[in-house]
């Protein structure tokens, strides 16, 4: 045997062990073996990506309006609803538009511990809107409380105190479900506008 040949298997036992070292990795690399196919190493311990925790936005403090407080005069029907009696009220509404209606919604109730008649039973305030003086009253008219003559008579009387009460108001012109009506009960005509008396 030449000493070429030894050479040749010196050197071809050498590789063989260094392959087969190379095969066998620590466990605690975490690694697996791909063998000679030239592939990249996969890691055996996926670890899932973390969720995001989801950002709950902070709401903005929303600022309480205080409720705006007047007194003002509401009118009523005596004992035997036969003539309108002045009361001092005080009412509370969140803004500066529902002043008219707020004040309104006092004729539907007297006051406690009196045997004043409320007038109003029979309506419903909707919406009052103020423009160039005039007030647009639109109300509903309900079947139940509903006036003869001379109670129909002193409800319009009383609406009109207690609006003109109001400087910036000069006329009123009410609607019934949004439409002009000519008597609110039946009895009384209803003037489109009803207008101060200066």
């Amino acid at each position: 045997m030449n000493k070429h040949t030894i050479i040749g298997f010196v050197l071809t036992g050498a590789i063989a062990m260094a392959l087969s070292g190379c095969g066998q990795k620590p466990a605690s690399s975490g690694m697996t073996s791909q063998g000679s196919s030239g592939q990249n190493p996969v890691s055996s311990s996926v670890v899932p990506p973390t969720p995001k925790p989801e950002v709950t936005p902070t709401p903005t403090p929303v600022e309480s309006k205080q409720p705006i407080q007047a007194h003002i005069k509401a009118y009523y029907g005596d004992e035997q609803a036969t003539k309108l009696v002045e009361k001092d009220v005080t009412i509370n509404y969140p803004e500066e538009k529902e002043k008219y209606t707020t004040a309104l919604w006092t004729l539907k109730k007297a006051p406690a511990d009196s045997k004043l008649v409320p007038l109003a039973d029979a309506l419903g305030f909707k919406s009052a809107v103020l423009k160039d003086k005039k007030l647009t009253l639109d109300i509903t008219v309900s079947g139940e409380g509903r006036l003869g003559a001379p109670g129909e008579a002193m409800l319009l009387q009383a609406i009109q105190k207690t609006l003109f009460q109001f400087p910036e108001v000069d006329s009123i012109d009410i609607l019934v479900d949004g439409k002009p009506v000519e008597s609110l009960m039946g009895h009384m005509d209803l003037p489109h506008p009803m207008k101060r008396v200066k």
